[in-house]
């Protein structure tokens, strides 16, 4: 047991020179050297200005812990084009603010993260190209990294924890290095991710470029949030999206869409998002006819206040005629039939009055009526089924490839009155082949109601 445990120290000592001998490869010893003794060099002070932290950090320094004592399940994950390994099994890190004090992370009180990043893009085409080489080389030894940082010794966690505030954007821009930069967030402490997140959000036009390309990436940063301060720090990135002059930009912007809809789904509070939900009430029309902006739209009327959400409602509501035969705008005016609050439903169904057969032989609207025929009462009811039975094709309503769905749909939804007068009316029809494709459903449903044929 003690002659594993001494192998198994052996080999961490052994990746942990690795490490180093590429960071001193990359021409990063100066600001990472620590002494055998475990204490920072005297030229931490000067040389941490460089980076995110301008003063030094007070780290224990004591013997190394066996690592037998605390390590995690682990987990292998498939291998890719990199050579990855394993990784911690999600299920077993400690929580968030529970994580072992193995590392003395610099207090978030501070506002020292805010000091300038190295100026990267500006530098020379061989520095762009080893920054690049050492993102791959920490994404390769992702393991290594993990283990350091949560296990390892307070100098060493302390010295890996730099490293990845330092490359924070980096890792989230690089497909080799934005898996590593998940881990830590989803597993790390409060403080260590609202550094992460500070360092992430502090160039807000490179944090918008960076949104529009890895929407995906962020929206996962978001989703790791559980502390108020990283999502202050990511509204206050966002706030600027949401201003008039660009709403017009993010309404068909689908990646930052997405981004924002994160935020919604996350925030713990309403008012925490209040400015966003402000800005889609005087947006709703102009969202609901996307993909992305109706996710979002959907999103805000969940977490939105009544009054807010009343407001939004009431203006779907009053165009959902145009809105029901949109690909997407369908959907938001089914969710608001589906409230089935009373002066919503007048007001959609004062608008389709006189336009059922038109909305029953279109392909997204027919989906709209059929909802209506589910939500409205039989006084409503009556004007739909009046207004198909009298319409002068409607044989051919009863062979259309959408409208013969609105029908079966009332066959199946209106009280014995109705039904029976739709049913009549069908079977009074000659000539229809009620073998055709799009009769047999609509039969099927006459004869489990009784009715020959």
């Amino acid at each position: 047991m003690a002659s594993a445990a001494v192998q198994l120290e052996e080999e961490d000592e052994l990746r942990f020179e690795d490490l180093a001998k590429e960071m001193e490869r990359f021409g990063l010893h100066e600001w990472l050297e620590v002494e055998d003794n475990g204490q920072h060099h005297e030229d931490t002070a000067a040389t941490a200005t460089e980076g995110l932290f301008p003063l030094p950090v007070a780290v224990g320094v004591g013997p190394r812990r066996e690592r037998d004592l605390y390590r995690p399940d682990e987990l292998r994950f498939p291998g890719d084009h990199l050579g990855r390994g394993h990784a911690h099994a999600l299920h077993n890190f400690p929580g968030a603010g529970s994580v072992r004090p193995h590392a003395a992370w610099p207090s978030f009180s501070s506002d020292a993260y805010m000091t300038p990043p190295w100026a990267w893009p500006g530098r020379s085409a061989a520095i762009n190209t080893q920054l690049d080489d050492y993102i791959v080389y920490l994404a390769k030894n992702e393991q290594m990294v993990l283990d350091t940082l949560f296990s390892g010794s307070p100098v060493d966690a302390q010295i890996v924890a730099d490293l990845i505030v330092r490359y924070a954007v980096h890792l989230l821009e690089s497909s080799h290095g934005n898996r590593l930069l998940d881990l830590v967030l989803n597993h790390c402490n409060h403080s260590l991710h609202g550094l992460i997140v500070a360092r992430i959000t502090r160039d807000k036009n490179r944090f918008f470029r960076i949104c529009g390309q890895r929407s995906d990436e962020v929206a996962r940063v978001i989703r790791s949030c559980r502390s108020v301060k990283s999502l202050q720090l990511l509204r206050n990135a966002i706030m600027p999206w949401i201003a008039p002059s660009m709403m017009h930009q993010l309404v068909t912007d689908s990646n930052r869409l997405r981004v924002v809809q994160a935020f919604v789904q996350c925030v713990p509070d309403p008012y925490f998002a209040k400015f966003i939900f402000d800005a889609i009430a005087k947006n709703c029309l102009a969202l609901a006819y996307g993909s992305h902006g109706v996710s979002l739209l959907r999103s805000c009327l969940e977490h939105a206040e009544w009054t807010e959400k009343d407001d939004v409602l009431s203006k779907i509501s009053c165009w959902s005629i145009e809105l029901a035969q949109n690909r997407f705008g369908n959907y938001i005016v089914q969710d608001v039939l589906k409230q089935r609050n009373p002066s919503h439903l007048a007001i959609i169904a004062s608008c389709f009055r006189n336009n059922y057969v038109l909305l029953s032989k279109q392909r997204y609207s027919s989906n709209v009526v059929e909802t209506c025929l589910q939500v409205f009462v039989d006084a409503e009811r009556f004007f739909i089924i009046d207004e198909l039975i009298w319409c002068p094709h409607f044989k051919d309503l009863v062979t259309h490839e959408f409208a013969n769905y609105v029908i079966s749909r009332a066959l199946g939804t209106c009280t014995f009155p109705l039904q029976h007068r739709l049913a009549t009316a069908i079977l009074s029809l000659q000539n229809v082949n009620r073998r055709h494709p799009h009769c047999l459903k609509m039969f099927k449903i006459l004869s489990d109601l009784g009715y020959r044929h």
